[in-house]
């Protein structure tokens, strides 16, 4: 996506599992949750998966064996009693077991591989449909260079939403009998062709095609596919955020906004979440399973012309609340559709105020406090 990526990133959020829901509804079934990882035997869940099934062969042992078990095992799932159980992908929930896919392209899996790339093929034709359609060409947008426009913030949006995307794929194609393998492949396939699909709307307009922004896809649509594909989910993730923030008037000045918006109310993160890392220490997590830390990257005042001389990026690390956990504490599961909607919008957002963090201005080379990410400094 070119320069409009900011707007158009919450949009083609939203818009996308409004329209994966729909390609899902044909398909509804009924799915189980996995058991909890605590009760769960190591033999008794499969490689590198979300779901119960086949486990590791008898007499695995050694450090071999070892590494298995602390790699390839599955997170810890939704607590809830024994026997038949439900998961859910947005409105699709099926039962367990769930019986192995007869081949690649089911009808469930068609649909929800047609909706992600229809999604792609939408969002490219919007550009167009605002400017009308122009000479295809490239532009170099650079990528985390001071003298891009966004100053990197863009891509750090497409590699964020890329990997939230296959997320939702990789469980959706797993929900209906694909292998872990194939998963992985189709998932993080069909997020890179619908980043491509976006890229050549874009360069039949006044942003043109980015090569910088399909690498960006690629490489956060590969990071989530292979968070899911070794059983890591519990650990990492990324999220995008809202950090509304005032540039003074003085700064401002008489500038306008350059074709797109600057990124200076949004901030995106790469996140170790504590419920994971004390699970697999065989440690229980206690109040810890709450938090989570965070490595953040964020601009301020870029995207206006002439550029502010002001302007700069920032990073910073953060300690903050874990929602998804506090949800599951209160009994929001991924057995009904709605737990699920609610669990995979807040592994994608960002709560503004609910983190203490430090941070360091790139460009002053200064530290700030708590409140950095809603100032301009």
């Amino acid at each position: 996506m070119g320069e409009g990526t900011p707007v158009r990133s919450w949009r083609v959020g939203a818009v996308g599992l409004v329209l994966l829901a729909v390609g899902a509804v044909a398909v509804a079934e009924t799915f189980s949750l996995l058991r909890p990882f605590a009760t769960v035997p190591r033999d008794s869940r499969s490689e590198f998966s979300l779901f119960d099934g086949p486990g590791a062969a008898v007499g695995e042992s050694g450090a071999l064996g070892l590494a298995a078990t602390i790699l390839d095992a599955d997170p810890p799932s939704d607590e809830g009693p024994s026997g038949p159980r439900r998961l859910c992908v947005l409105i699709q929930c099926v039962s367990e077991p769930i019986p192995p896919a007869t081949k690649l392209f089911t009808m469930p899996v068609t649909l929800w591989t047609s909706t992600i790339l229809l999604v792609g093929i939408i969002d490219g034709l919007e550009g167009p449909a605002h400017y009308g359609f122009g000479s295809f060409h490239f532009t170099n947008e650079g990528y985390f260079q001071t003298w891009t426009y966004g100053g990197g913030a863009d891509k750090a949006s497409h590699f964020v939403i890329s990997s939230n995307v296959v997320g939702l794929a990789y469980d959706a194609y797993r929900l209906n009998g694909l292998s872990p393998e194939q998963s992985f492949w189709l998932s993080l396939g069909a997020t890179v062709v619908a980043g491509a699909f976006v890229e050549i709307g874009d360069g039949l307009t006044p942003y043109g095609f980015s090569a910088q922004d399909l690498v960006a896809d690629t490489l956060g649509a590969t990071a989530e596919a292979v968070i899911k594909r070794t059983g890591t989910h519990d650990l990492f993730g990324f999220r995008i955020g809202k950090v509304p923030t005032t540039i003074p008037a003085s700064v401002l000045g008489d500038r306008t906004g350059t074709l797109g918006l600057d990124y200076t109310n949004e901030i995106y993160t790469a996140d170790l979440k504590f419920d994971g890392v004390f699970r697999r220490a065989a440690t229980p997590p206690g109040i810890a399973r709450f938090f989570l830390s965070s490595f953040v990257f964020m601009t301020k005042g870029y995207g206006y012309a002439p550029p502010i001389p002001e302007r700069y990026q920032e990073i910073g690390l953060e300690v903050g609340l874990n929602f998804p956990e506090i949800l599951k504490a209160f009994g929001v599961s991924r057995q009904t559709w709605w737990g699920d909607v609610l669990l995979r919008a807040f592994e994608f957002f960002r709560i503004p105020y609910t983190q203490i963090g430090a941070y360091y201005n790139l460009t002053n080379r200064k530290w700030y406090g708590p409140g950095a990410p809603y100032h301009f400094y």
